[in-house]
């Protein structure tokens, strides 16, 4: 895990987006059929390669057609009001609850605040939707679904949304948009939601089975608890803590930097998003080792921790466990001196093998 420094950011309060026209990407129904929630086994699958790796072709495809479908509510709903009908769809597509949270413009919302500024912002604050001066796509080469045990699914993407809003008129949104989708009872539900935007041109330029399956419980998978599994979660995020607190400063390719990487899942389905940037699994070792290992005074961690009541571990089936929190980081930089670090940080962890892995991360200013 790592909290990239980030010394200036665009803090983008305005907008709280999720959606994109299905018609842009489709991907191939193919490979493993599945009909339910239950988790589903690499044996049960006939996979023999890492299930951080297995594609899940037609989960993708349904998680694709789930966004096409938010995406329509969005566009029919622009505009109509904040209890218009195609409001209410757009916020049946979420699994609100204890576990749902959204980081968006510095800030975290729950499942109220979540509901309340997507019924605000496309029901009331935008025009009517234009299809000839609007529009929901991603910019070409960023949408990926990663999903895992056939039951959750990560959709990123770097939007390039072009609307119309009463009072700001025609605006385009870029965003780095992190959507964790969880199947339940048959349908892909949000819980989860990233935003941050991009980095700026020249911002770029200035920078150098633990519990009962879903099956057998009567509870949600949605809201299902798996205390044991969040156990795991927290004591391999104090691994991590441990790896960067031990190796800050001792070296680019120092033993606790190799321990720190040790906990990532890379490979294709890696993404982050950090400081308006998006990093595949090369991109990210590198600034982890850069920064903790490199740019640190050895002993440079001077605190690691959350602010308090932010700490948030959602798990699913079992086996996928969403990690949020809001960091409360001082360290002590060899150019910069000591800085304090406030970001709203996403870790998805994926367990394999009997570990917990990070397939995931997305990390973007707090406004405190």
């Amino acid at each position: 895990m790592k909290s990239k420094l980030v010394l200036t950011a665009v803090l983008t309060s305005l907008l709280i987006i999720c959606g994109c026209s299905n018609s842009d990407y489709k991907i191939e129904e193919s490979g493993l059929i599945y009909d339910d929630d239950s988790p589903l086994s690499i044996s049960e699958s006939g996979f023999k390669g890492s299930v951080i790796n297995q594609t899940y072709p037609q989960a993708q495809a349904e998680v694709l057609e789930t966004f096409g479908n938010i995406a329509k509510s969005i566009m029919a709903g622009a505009g109509k009001g904040y209890y218009g009908e195609f409001m209410d769809q757009l916020i049946s597509f979420h699994a609100y609850g204890d576990n749902f949270t959204e980081f968006n413009g510095g800030q975290s919302f729950d499942s109220a605040g979540n509901e309340h500024n997507e019924r605000q912002l496309f029901g009331e604050d935008l025009e009517e939707w234009d299809p000839e001066v609007n529009q929901f796509a991603a910019l070409p080469g960023t949408l990926k679904v990663a999903v895992y045990f056939g039951n959750v699914a990560n959709l990123t993407f770097t939007s390039d949304f072009k609307l119309t809003h009463k009072i700001y008129g025609d605006i385009t949104v870029n965003n780095l948009i992190t959507l964790l989708f969880v199947k339940t009872k048959g349908k892909w539900k949000m819980v989860h939601e990233h935003h941050s935007p991009i980095a700026e041109e020249s911002e770029l330029a200035s920078k150098t089975s633990e519990s009962k399956s879903a099956s057998e419980s009567k509870i949600s998978a949605i809201d299902q608890t798996y205390s044991q599994a969040q156990s795991e979660v927290l004591e391999t995020f104090g691994n991590i803590a441990k790896s960067i607190i031990n190796g800050a400063g001792k070296g680019y390719n120092g033993e606790y930097m190799d321990q720190l990487i040790s906990f990532h899942a890379y490979g294709d389905k890696f993404t982050e998003f950090n400081g308006g940037v998006s990093f595949d699994s090369a991109g990210n070792e590198h600034n982890e080792r850069q920064l903790f290992g490199e740019d640190l005074e050895e002993g440079g961690v001077l605190r690691f921790a959350a602010i308090p009541e932010t700490l948030k571990v959602a798990v699913y089936y079992g086996n996928v466990a969403n990690l949020t929190f809001t960091s409360d980081f001082i360290l002590m930089h060899k150019e910069f001196g000591e800085i304090t670090v406030n970001n709203l940080i996403t870790l998805l962890f994926v367990k394999t093998n009997g570990e917990w892995k990070i397939a995931h991360e997305h990390h973007s200013p707090a406004a405190l």
